[in-house]
């Protein structure tokens, strides 16, 4: 009796394993290329300061948006231009009336003008899914983004990327109750990869040294 009942455990340990593994065959490293169209009028614009606009998207966890937010910001300070402080730019668009959901009212160009900046980035989280299975926990993500000249309101250049990634490590209550920890690699995973093919700013700024004769 006693052996019959190890023997179903055991069945049931290895079948939940089997599905586990052939779960994370079909997610783990899978991700499209990244797409992004670059418009031949960015080399005659000067860009230098830059909003970073609320996230968009069918996200509704506001710390899942912050992170994508903090991320862009992040990496456009990496690629040499000068993102404002997200704080000061929500502070601008509150004193017009304008909050995360009425971004989209005013256009690109009305916005830099209010923010007083060279352009505004849009970020927009095409696809959120988590999928929970046992022990096991995926999840999918798309995201966008979208840089606007402020003089011409016109788009400079725009990135997207879809990917899934898989951790058999991650508990399951960990994932239901959506602590942004398990969440903040993939999502700096892909924030890396749209901004991959973006070229960094073009506007140097000289050192004291190279204005001597």
């Amino acid at each position: 009796m006693i052996q019959s009942i190890t023997l179903k455990v055991y069945k049931v340990n290895a079948l939940r394993f089997m599905a586990c593994l052939f779960i994370a065959i079909i997610f783990t490293g899978c991700g499209s290329a990244v797409q992004y169209t670059l418009s031949a009028d960015y080399d005659k614009t000067a860009l230098r300061s830059i909003a970073v606009l609320p996230v968009r998207g069918e996200v509704k966890d506001a710390d899942v948006r912050y992170l994508f937010r903090t991320m862009a910001q992040e990496k456009l300070t990496q690629m040499g231009y000068a993102p404002l402080a997200l704080e000061v730019v929500d502070d601008k668009l509150l004193r017009k009336g304008i909050g995360r959901d009425d971004v989209d009212v005013k256009t690109p160009k009305e916005l830099a003008e209010i923010l007083d900046v060279d352009a505004v980035v849009y970020t927009t989280i095409t696809e959120w899914d988590t999928t929970l299975f046992l022990s096991y926990a995926s999840i999918q993500i798309g995201a966008k983004i979208e840089l606007y000249y402020g003089a011409s309101g016109d788009k400079l250049w725009e990135s997207e990327f879809n990917a899934a990634d898989s951790d058999m490590s991650l508990e399951r209550g960990v994932m239901e109750l959506g602590i942004v920890k398990a969440y903040e690699p993939v999502i700096q995973r892909i924030v890396d990869a749209v901004f991959s093919p973006i070229p960094a700013n073009k506007v140097v700024v000289k050192a004291y040294y190279d204005w001597l004769p």
